[in-house]
Formats: structure tokens, sequence, C-alpha cells
């Protein structure tokens, strides 16, 4: 009896290995010729938030381009919902570009020792406009609908957010060097799409297998603003 449950125990753990996704892994690149963006000066509200804060609207570290949301559409792709947070910090959203599932849960909070009025520019979720004020409790608001959210704020106008909604679980967000990683994908045909702020959106028609896929974007070609 002993020797038949561990040969099913091999087999069931053969079996999900034999199951289990694999990685895409890449990169997002820019190499065209710009002129980056001169960091927003605060005015009357330096002592609060600073003397200026940084344009994060097109950020290039050596051809890798940063805040790529990179999703992976088609069939059988879901996974879990998880909770994603929205700081407002020293007059910035932070994170500047976030994604989140459908069905899942954004906490809005503030680190800030001013007031701040948040405000979602969103058509297929309920839009967020509200006053936060210092040391208020974090609100929570159901992201439902997949969809690309601009946010702002309505006291100052540097500030904004963009918050990526998906139809499942396989994102990523590429970091400072344009990298990115999405883990456990299970074979098949899916379209994997590349969105910037202001550059647009890049797809590609791929066929996972057994292996680790490497798939580059190059927005090289696109001008900010006119996607």
């Amino acid at each position: 009896m002993r020797i038949v449950f561990v040969l099913l125990s091999a087999f069931i753990l053969i079996t999900d290995i034999a199951s289990a996704g694999v990685a895409i892994k890449g990169k997002a690149l820019y190499s065209a010729k710009f002129e980056p963006a001169p960091d927003i000066k605060t005015g009357k509200f330096k002592k609060a938030c600073g003397a200026a804060v940084p344009d994060e609207s097109l950020l290039v570290d050596n051809s890798g381009l940063k805040n790529v949301v990179i999703t992976l559409s088609g069939k059988n792709l879901n996974g879990e919902s998880k909770e994603a947070t929205l700081n407002q910090k020293k007059c910035r959203y932070e994170p500047h570009v976030l994604a989140m599932k459908k069905e899942s849960t954004l906490l809005i909070t503030s680190s800030d020792p001013i007031n701040h009025n948040i405000h979602t520019y969103s058509f297929e979720n309920d839009p967020v406009n509200v006053m936060f004020v210092p040391n208020q409790e974090a609100q929570e608001q159901d992201m439902d609908e997949p969809e690309i959210i601009k946010v702002e704020c309505d006291l100052h106008s540097w500030m904004t957010a963009w918050i990526v909604v998906t139809d499942n679980s396989y994102f990523s967000i590429t970091g400072k060097q344009g990298s990115y990683e999405i883990a456990d994908v299970p074979p098949g045909k899916y379209t994997l799409t590349a969105w910037h702020e202001s550059l647009g959106s890049i797809e590609k028609e791929v066929t996972i297998a057994d292996k680790e896929s490497t798939i580059d974007f190059d927005f090289s070609h696109l001008t900010p603003g006119e996607e």
C-alpha cells in the first residue's frame, strides 16, 4: 500500500511539473532622441512638496523604458485578485503607474501633510472624486471592469498617475531598466500588449510552449503624445 502511495505521489508531482507554466521575459526599449522633461516647480506648495517634482511621463535609462504595462490576453487566463495601493506622497502618486486585475480593490492613501483631491477619469468603473485631508483614513474602491484610468489631483495640476485594470493576473510593469517578467504562463496562443502612457500600445501575437520566452518591445518609432 505504501509503494502505491509513493508512486501516486510521484505521478502527481511529475504531472504538476509538466503542467506548470513558463515565464515570459523581455524589455521595453526606447532609443529615439528626445528631450527629457524638466522637473516641475511646485511654487507656493514647496514647503510641503519640495521645490520640484519629477515629470514621470517618459523615463528612459540606457534605452530601457520604465512604466510600460505588459498584459497577456487569451483563453483560460484568470488568476487571483489582489489589493493594490495608490499613495499620495510628497505631492506625487506612488506608484506613478499601477496594474491590477478586475474585481480587485484599490486602496487609496495619503502620506502628505496637506490636502489633495484625487480624481479618476474612468468610464467602466465608478469614478473617484474625493478630498483627502492629513491623517485621513484610507479609502477602498472596487475596480470591476478592465480599462485604463487616468488619475489627477484637482489641487495640484502636476500630479498624475495611471491605473491599468486588466482581465487577468498575467501582467507586469517594466522597471527602471525596462525589464519585465510574467510568470507561470500556461502553453497556448495569446496576445501580448505593451502600453505606455505617452507612446501608446504595441501588440504581438505569441505562442507559448514549454520553454521560457523572451519578447521585447521597441517603442523607438513612436513619438510621445502621438499614440
